[in-house]
C-alpha cells in the first residue's frame, strides 16, 4: 500500500509525455533506425488527472495518426466556437504573450465553470475552442489541476510553432487564473 504522502507526491508530478526509443534494423540499413513508441499505459497515466471532456478530446487527437488531420481537427474546433460578446473584448480577458489576439471569459454555474473565447486567427481560435470544450463543465479544482504540458499528448508538435505552443499554454494559464478569480468572487457573493 502506498502512503498518502507518496500518493500525493505522485499525483502532484507534472504529466509529462514519456516516450520509449526503440532500435530496429531494416534490410539495407547499416545503422539502427530510431523509432519513438508511446506505451498506451503511459498515455492513460498522463491523462488520468484531466477533466473528463479534455480527456475525451486528447483521446480523439491521439487516434488521428496524421499531423495534417490533427491540424484540420483544430480548424473544426474553431468552427464550433460559439459567438463572443463584443463587450468582453477587453484587456483583462486578453491572453498575454500570444501572437494572435485571444480573449477568454469564464462563468460559474452550480459550482461548474463554463468558458467562452474568441480569436482573430483560425488556428488560435481552434486552440481556444479545444480548451473551452475541454474545460467547460469542470469544477474549479479540476481546471486548476491541469498541467500545461498536456499539450504534448495532443500530438500537435509538428503543427504548432513554439510561439503558438507558448500562446496555447498562456491561454490555459489565463483560464486557470480567471477560474480562480470567478470562484473567489462567487464564494464572496454567496456569503453576502
Amino acid at each position: 500500500a502506498m502512503s498518502s504522502v507518496a500518493a500525493h507526491h505522485l499525483s502532484a508530478r507534472p504529466a509529462v509525455a514519456r516516450r520509449t526509443t526503440l532500435s530496429r534494423r531494416t534490410a539495407g540499413d547499416r545503422a539502427p533506425v530510431r523509432t519513438r513508441v508511446r506505451s498506451p499505459a503511459v498515455v492513460a497515466a498522463d491523462t488520468e488527472n484531466l477533466p473528463a471532456n479534455l480527456k475525451k478530446i486528447v483521446s480523439a487527437f491521439q487516434m488521428v495518426p496524421d499531423a495534417m488531420q490533427r491540424y484540420k481537427q483544430l480548424l473544426f474546433f474553431a468552427a464550433k466556437l460559439k459567438g463572443f460578446d463584443e463587450a468582453d473584448r477587453v484587456d483583462d480577458n486578453k491572453v498575454p504573450g500570444c501572437v494572435s489576439q485571444v480573449w477568454v471569459v469564464p462563468r460559474i454555474e452550480d459550482g461548474l465553470v463554463y468558458f467562452t473565447a474568441d480569436s482573430d486567427s483560425q488556428l488560435t481560435k481552434g486552440l481556444a475552442a479545444l480548451l473551452v470544450e475541454g474545460l467547460s463543465g469542470s469544477t474549479p479544482k479540476e481546471i486548476m489541476a491541469v498541467e500545461p504540458n498536456f499539450v504534448e499528448l495532443l500530438g500537435l508538435g509538428q503543427s504548432l510553432t513554439p510561439s503558438r505552443t507558448n500562446g496555447f499554454m498562456n491561454m490555459l494559464r489565463l483560464m486557470q487564473k480567471k477560474t480562480l478569480e470567478a470562484y473567489v468572487a462567487a464564494e464572496a457573493a454567496a456569503k453576502e
